[in-house]
């Protein structure tokens, strides 16, 4: 009973996440926003604060069976692991599938050059999860918290100030067929309303629901973590590394990986998932730092060193190449499974 409550939960996130990421397209197109902004930011913020709930609540609230550092850590650095892995990798794996059956001309992501600059911001600020980590000094703690914070404030205010940008010229030809596919967004509440044009008032009341209703599932599903890890003798950090963010997850991987994806809107799928790698690791490593002891266990560990070699080869292959291909974003699903296998060919799984 309690995995298909688990599962019920999932598809509530999923569905609510697709309404969510329905009114991020409108409101973006109705506001002029760029698609690179509009996913960085706008997306990422609203499908990764939900998720941060999993170790918010766990770290002050203890979490069931008094696991609650246990589930904050995993969840926290779970997050960037799900997202430079599975979350990337899905992106890939659905255009890759599209060019497969004719729906693409070319394997190459149609994307704005800001997405660069996110896996940038990434790359410096994740890296510094470790290195608190190994230090173990509660006054440089706070020092790299403060600079997260304000990191990531700098990072909002790059990506707005920057104006909308068109993908390279190369990219951009060869995914001409691709960009005439794409489709305006129209806002699933005003099929209840049937404006001839949807105000803006509709789509921040579709957008706020769609977080609020995220958020609520979230947190009942953060409140079982503790009773699932204790029925099913999996400890609570290995539980919080895979299976909260897979739930917690799905609104990138669903939402910006297959929905956008799918509708060749790449620079608005591969924005909400860069610009969540950005959040979850500044935001949430903050929170990490401010509030818990960060000490890393080796299975978190691992979770890390993974994230950084997923995340690393889709960026470098992207910074040397100018241009990123799905065979390569694809490779991210490789990484999630070979880390799976070693959590529970180990042993340290439970089962």
């Amino acid at each position: 009973m309690l995995i298909i409550e688990t599962i019920g939960l999932c598809v509530l996130v999923m569905v609510f996440c697709l309404f969510f990421v329905n009114a991020v397209e409108a409101l973006a197109e109705q506001i002029g926003l760029s698609q690179t902004a509009a996913g960085s930011v706008l997306a990422s913020l609203g499908t990764a604060t939900p998720e941060t709930l999993v170790p918010v609540i766990a770290i002050l609230f203890g979490g069931s069976g008094g696991h609650g550092h246990d589930i904050g850590v995993g969840a926290i650095l779970g997050a960037p692991f799900m997202l430079t892995t599975i979350a990337l990798g899905v992106v890939g794996l659905t255009a890759v599938t599209q060019v497969i059956i004719g729906n693409r001309k070319t394997p190459y992501l149609d994307l704005e050059p800001g997405i660069l600059r996110n896996f940038k911001f990434f790359f410096v600020f994740y890296p510094l999860a470790i290195i608190a980590a190994l230090i173990g000094s509660r006054p440089l703690n706070y020092a790299l918290g403060v600079f997260l914070l304000l990191g990531y404030a700098y990072f909002v205010y790059i990506t707005f100030k920057t104006p909308g940008e068109e993908a390279g010229g190369e990219v951009a030809a060869a995914s001409e067929g691709a960009e005439e596919e794409e489709e305006h967004a129209d806002l699933w509440l005003n099929k209840i309303f049937r404006f001839k044009e949807p105000p803006v008032w509709l789509s921040v009341v579709q957008l706020v629901g769609g977080f609020v209703l995220m958020a609520y599932t979230i947190k009942v599903f953060a409140d079982m973590l503790g009773t699932l890890s204790e029925v099913y003798g999996i400890p609570a950090a290995v539980l919080s590394l895979v299976v909260a963010p897979l739930a917690t997850e799905l609104p990138e991987v669903g939402g910006a990986s297959v929905f956008w994806t799918a509708r060749h809107k790449d620079t608005l799928a591969l924005g909400n998932i860069t610009g969540a790698m950005v959040y979850q690791s500044s935001i949430a490593v903050c929170l990490g730092l401010f509030l818990t002891d960060w000490k890393l266990t080796g299975d978190v560990a691992a979770s890390i060193v993974v994230a950084l070699l997923s995340g690393g080869i889709i960026f470098g292959y992207y910074l040397m190449k100018k241009r990123l291909s799905a065979w390569v974003v694809f490779t991210g699903c490789f990484f999630y499974i070979a880390y799976l296998f070693y959590i529970f060919s180990s042993g340290i799984g439970g089962v």
